[in-house]
């Protein structure tokens, strides 16, 4: 209810403000089991159309309506994952010891070998690993694709779960796409370029995923590594209240990045929260300790705006994506709706003494639990 209630609000104020936004899409995980707490895709539609009998009128509306209502944009619609992609190349980066976070490189506002810059020009002089996610600085990171190369960072992409489904237990799931020069010469029949290395790095090329998916790669990041299949049920019991099936959590695969450097990619986001990171602004005063990424795509248009975090920073237990199509910059359109959502589960503000709904009950305790009831 939180994260309808916020993409409404936000949507509203988008369209006040002559955004060009054409949908949106929240997903709320918990990193250590894989339990998914909120799922929302705007538009959506009423589904007591379809329990009562819709009409030929209603269904028309539905169909010919051009933002597709009745797409989950949370796992079958796929997006340039923008900046919030860089934990990706961090990753890959800090695993093959082409960078380590102390190394300063010299960002003069453009890469030295091609003239790409960061998004609006910035130009923020000698900085490392920290200052890089932080600012999310372009340059910075397509020095670390020109390093690492498009076929590692293609891997490591593909060893965090993009480019295939996450295996939730939906109908209609995307699986989305990573940049590659096998993809390049297979679909297009063209060499790779640097350039295209370039783009890749900072979550542009032909990178396509889901939300859903990059809430499964920063619960990775967040709990040590673990890639758990997202599941929407926890329990399916008989007509006396019994358990018919109980559905635990699964692991289907370990991300080939060591403690170490997840742990500097963790304390990375969380420099993003604080005063000078792009999340500061918002976030830097929030009650829980709070990590994450902002992240703004280009597209065929005005860009999508993203916002991912993971809350508490030390035990993380919720792990929130929201992206906002044709929105701008997801510092500004998305990070609104993930701190209502976080408000939400962790009882912030005007929630603090909001009473619980027996019927969909927010766990905040994750120990030895299977996540929020549904």
């Amino acid at each position: 209810r939180a994260a309808e209630d916020a993409i409404k609000e936000q949507m509203a104020k988008l369209g006040s403000t002559n955004s060009f936004a054409t949908g949106a899409s929240a997903v709320a995980m918990d990193p250590q089991t894989g339990a998914i707490l909120a799922m929302v895709s705007w538009p959506s539609y009423d589904s007591n159309h379809f329990s009562q009998g819709i009409t030929a009128a209603e269904w028309k509306d539905l169909i010919n309506n051009p933002n597709h209502p009745m797409q989950n944009r949370t796992i079958s619609s796929v997006y340039p994952p923008g900046s919030t992609f860089k934990v990706i190349t961090a990753s890959a980066a800090l695993e093959s010891h082409v960078t380590t976070p102390g190394e300063r490189i010299f960002d003069s506002g453009k890469h030295w070998l091609i003239p790409k810059r960061n998004a609006q020009g910035e130009a923020f002089g000698w900085i490392n690993f920290y200052d890089a996610m932080a600012k999310s600085d372009n340059v910075y990171f397509y020095e670390m694709g020109r390093r690492l190369g498009i076929d590692r960072l293609s891997a490591m992409a593909r060893a965090y779960g993009i480019g295939r489904k996450t295996g939730i237990d939906l109908p209609g799931e995307a699986a989305g796409n990573m940049a590659s020069a096998e993809y390049k010469k297979k679909v297009f029949h063209e060499s790779w370029y640097l350039g295209e290395t370039f783009d890749a790095a900072i979550g542009q090329s032909y990178t396509l995923v889901t939300p859903l998916q990059m809430a499964v790669v920063y619960s990775a990041i967040a709990n040590g590594g673990y890639l758990y299949r997202p599941y929407m049920v926890s329990r399916i019991d008989n007509f006396d209240g019994t358990p018919l099936k109980i559905y635990s959590p699964q692991v289907v695969g370990t991300v080939p990045v060591s403690k170490t450097n997840l742990e500097i990619i963790r304390r990375s986001l969380r420099g993003v929260m604080q005063p000078g990171g792009t999340g500061g602004f918002m976030f830097s005063n929030y009650p829980i300790p709070i990590a994450g990424k902002s992240g703004t795509a280009q597209t065929h248009g005005v860009d999508n705006g993203w916002f991912i975090a993971f809350a508490p920073y030390d035990k993380p237990q919720i792990v929130v994506v929201v992206m906002f199509e044709h929105s701008g910059f997801g510092s500004q359109s998305a990070a609104p709706v993930v701190k209502k959502m976080m408000d939400a589960y962790f009882r912030v503000g005007s929630y603090q003494n909001a009473t619980a709904d027996t019927s969909a009950t927010l766990d905040t305790d994750t120990s030895g639990k299977e996540g929020g009831q549904i």
